[in-house]
């Protein structure tokens, strides 16, 4: 896949996921908890490195858990959580999770009942799709109007 299909691909699940114009991320979390009729729970594991994997997305049996590596803004964090989510929007295929990733992340839970995406890099069909739609998720935040501060003299009416 080029990447102007996986752009295709990532515009029709946003129009699809039905995002107002002002959108934040506790929004699309909590749509998206809707929609899959489940929790979502969002948290650090200092046991990420970042480098090789940011986040991952864990499908338990009573919720869907979205681990994120520490990181040193709030923006990053945001992209990291919106990849995760896209690829809950894209509906994306899951696959049982080995043993040796599981054992290594979180040495306390049961894999038998859980299932994660599985991740290889950028160059995947899959990822390339969720970082677009991602992208795409995070400039909807960013023009959002949602907890803006009032502007002086209209600047953003007047400036855009």
């Amino acid at each position: 896949m080029n990447y102007r299909e996986a752009r295709r691909i990532a515009r029709r699940a946003e129009h699809g996921f039905g995002l107002p114009r002002d959108a934040t991320l506790q929004f699309i979390q909590d749509k998206l908890e809707s929609q899959r009729g489940r929790d979502i729970q969002v948290d650090e594991l200092p046991g990420l490195s970042g480098t090789e994997l940011c986040g991952i997305w864990l499908v338990c049996a009573d919720r869907d858990l979205v681990l994120h590596a520490p990181v040193k803004s709030s923006w990053h964090r945001q992209q990291i959580i919106l990849h995760e989510f896209s690829h809950m929007i894209l509906h994306h295929d899951l696959q049982r999770v080995g043993q040796e990733l599981a054992t290594t992340l979180l040495p306390n839970l049961d894999v038998d009942i859980v299932r994660v995406l599985g991740r290889s890099s950028y160059t995947d069909d899959a990822e390339l799709t969720a970082e677009i739609l991602a992208d795409q998720l995070a400039t909807r935040i960013i023009n959002s109007d949602v907890g803006a501060p009032a502007e002086p003299l209209a600047f953003r009416r007047v400036f855009g």
